[in-house]
């Protein structure tokens, strides 16, 4: 089973509601939300669990905290504003499996290009491999969706307690990953989706940039344009749906 852990903050209701209406209904669906007074019932019960955490603390801080509480050895971590699309919960499943046989700590799920290693690993879907990532200026760690081994995680997270969502990326992190070995998916097959390249198994469209939501343009494509079954269609329902026009996140 996977269990999709899904990290937000009121201050992303409107993103988190989008994401909670595309969660996968074939694993455990687990929100790590700020603690707060607002009468969020009707989004607590679509979660299997719901953990709060203090966000008076730095970012590095209070997800080390909620991760502390999971009960499960390996998760799925995803952050509200990347909105899964599409997935195929087996591929998913091999990929976990084979983390448990080699002890993985991270498998990055965007979409990468870069053979930068020869050691790789077949996780059994063709034309795609795992590809270790040993170059720290191609960041090892990132804030994308990614399959994670819950100690390691908490070792990266509570070396570097201080660090903020903006800060986690830099260069004394990438370091310190070194130590882990870290994997991304290499295809010659992928989807443009939003701001990133995707896979066909595992699709997120990134609604957020620098705390603004994915523009569109006057043709109601994105400003990158597409070409995953007209997600530019999709996301410009998904405007329209949620009014997104009227949030103060909305680029004018």
């Amino acid at each position: 089973m996977i269990d999709y852990v899904i990290y937000s903050h009121t201050d992303y209701l409107e993103v988190l509601n989008i994401q909670t209406d595309h969660l996968p209904k074939d694993g455990n669906n687990i929100l790590f939300l700020n603690y707060n007074d607002l009468h969020l019932e009707d989004l607590y019960y679509k979660y299997d669990k719901v953990i709060f955490y203090d966000d008076s603390k730095p970012y590095a801080s209070r997800l080390s905290m909620a991760i502390k509480q999971l009960d499960c050895e390996y998760f799925l971590f995803m952050h509200d504003i990347d909105i899964l699309l599409n997935h195929d919960v087996n591929v998913l499943r091999n990929i976990k499996s084979l983390m448990l046989k080699n002890s993985i700590d991270r498998v990055d799920l965007k979409h990468t290009n870069n053979m930068e290693d020869c050691n790789t690993l077949d996780f059994g879907l063709k034309d795609h491999l795992l590809v270790k990532q040993t170059d720290p200026t191609n960041y090892i760690y990132n804030v994308n969706p990614s399959i994670w081994k819950k100690e390691s995680f908490m070792k990266l997270l509570t070396n570097f307690p201080n660090k903020s969502y903006r800060d986690i990326e830099y260069f004394d992190v990438q370091n310190f990953c070194l130590s882990f070995d870290v994997y991304k998916v290499y295809s010659d097959q992928y989807k443009l989706c939003g701001y990133f390249n995707c896979l066909d198994f595992f699709t997120f469209l990134h609604i957020s940039h620098g705390g603004k939501l994915l523009p569109l343009t006057s043709k109601f494509e994105t400003v990158y344009g597409q070409s995953y079954s007209d997600v530019s269609k999709y996301y410009s329902d998904i405007v329209e749906r949620y009014d997104l026009k009227r949030s103060k996140k909305w680029i004018q």
